[in-house]
């Protein structure tokens, strides 16, 4: 147990911190460091950031940071009674966000709940792209794109990019912009379920665009025998290498992570690598997908497993030889209880961070809420003790985490109220240097 200073505060807050100075005071000191690495500082208390526009309720957040320091939020929110989906931006720091802008149609209901929610990644210009789903007919759901041009000020109309015909499911997708300026989508899909050979699996399929987003090409399937409900990842290596990563299913019902490398633009994929032999024996999906991230040359993977040869929550490898083989893996929520769906992203200034949602365990063991937790990662692997962000008393689902340039660090999550729900923010600071 690595508690060191450990603060729980728990509720459903975005942390961190980016690039404001005037927003330095009013910090509490959230946990201590392990050896050689960092700490954060986290404010006091956090905020249900989208109240002051009068939003009745919103969920979903996924953040993502500009060089400028502007901080940028995709979230599904309420709207005369539909589930829309807008981009919300702030250009101080998180202090306020302006009201969204419209991403999905008028009229349209979006869907998401859980992992199977929206997307949101930023292109190598002025571009950023958005993937969800939407409700269609008879309860089915179409996997939609779209992409502003103008740096998130107005989105042109979103599209299908599935290319069946019949109806089955297309969810628990993601989205990923390539350094060359391609953008992929990665999503689990059923079409091939008359084809399984294995009760209770479906196939994951990718589509690439080549022009920005205007249009994506066939769809094409990777892999069967995988996973129905844990969301696919991809990352891409500086020699062109496309990874992607799910949660197959092997004999004895062992659902494992593994990763499968293309080198023709997503063309054709080799056999997929086991990331660890966990073993996890369930009999059905547990909804809880791999994430990873490319730094360098080396390819990190996060995931979470119950598996017979580990500990059970929130696990950290990583390859140096192009996913031929991983490191032993390294447990990343040691401390926190129910550790789960966790997530990977490189801040502005190169630090990498590691977000899940987890109880801390207190005095006599008793319960605490589920809380996000924060972890840094050093370039030999180490992690720092998980760190707590400030709640609010309940407990919190899917926190999402951006960094910007100056030691910053912005965590959003979703927390329930007596209307619904909310998003709420938590902002910190790195206070150690390593």
């Amino acid at each position: 147990m690595r508690n060191l200073g450990l603060v729980i505060l728990s509720s459903i807050l975005l942390l961190g911190l980016s690039a404001c100075a005037d927003i330095e005071a009013d910090f509490a000191d959230s946990t201590s460091s392990a050896a050689g690495l960092s700490s954060y500082e986290f404010e006091s208390e956090s905020r249900a950031i989208l109240e002051p526009l009068q939003i009745p309720s919103s969920r979903h957040p996924k953040l993502g940071m500009r060089a400028s320091g502007g901080v940028y939020m995709s979230a599904v929110y309420e709207d005369e009674g539909l589930e829309r989906l807008g981009l919300f931006i702030s250009h101080n720091g998180g202090d306020a966000f302006a009201p969204p802008v419209p991403i999905s149609a008028p009229g349209v209901n979006v869907s998401s709940h859980g992992e199977n929610s929206p997307s949101l990644v930023f292109g190598t210009r002025r571009e950023l792209y958005v993937l969800f789903e939407q409700m269609a007919e008879r309860g089915a759901t179409e996997l939609m794109f779209a992409r502003s041009l103008e740096a998130g000020h107005n989105f042109q109309k979103a599209y299908k990019i599935t290319d069946k015909d019949g109806i089955s499911s297309n969810a628990f997708s993601s989205l990923w912009g390539a350094p060359n300026g391609h953008v992929f989508a990665a999503w689990i899909d059923g079409r091939d379920d008359d084809n399984e050979a294995l009760i209770g699996t479906s196939s994951v399929y990718i589509a690439r665009s080549t022009d920005f987003g205007e249009s994506f090409g066939k769809n094409n399937s990777v892999a069967s025998g995988i996973c129905p409900c844990c969301r696919p990842s991809m990352a891409f290596g500086p020699e062109g290498e496309i990874y992607l990563s799910w949660r197959h299913v092997f004999e004895n019902n062992s659902r494992d992570m593994v990763v499968a490398v293309s080198r023709d633009g997503g063309d054709s994929f080799g056999s997929p690598v086991r990331v660890a032999e966990d073993d996890w024996q369930i009999a059905g999906c547990p909804h809880t997908g791999s994430q990873l991230l490319q730094v360098e040359d080396r390819l990190y993977v996060a995931w979470f497993t119950a598996g017979n040869n580990r500990e059970v929550g929130v696990q950290l490898t990583w390859s140096d030889d192009q996913a031929k083989s991983f490191a032993p893996p390294v447990y990343a929520s040691e401390g926190v209880a129910y550790a789960n769906h966790p997530m990977l992203t490189q801040a502005d200034d190169g630090r990498l961070l590691l977000i899940f949602e987890g109880r801390s365990m207190g005095e006599n063991e008793k319960w605490g809420p589920v809380s996000p937790f924060l972890v840094e990662i050093a370039a030999g692997g180490e992690v720092t003790e998980p760190m707590a962000a400030p709640g609010n008393g309940v407990s919190i689902t899917y926190p999402a985490v951006t960094g910007g340039n100056q030691g910053g660090v912005f965590v959003a999550w979703t927390e329930p109220t007596e209307e619904g729900t909310q998003i709420v923010m938590a902002r910190g600071k790195r206070t150690t240097e390593q």
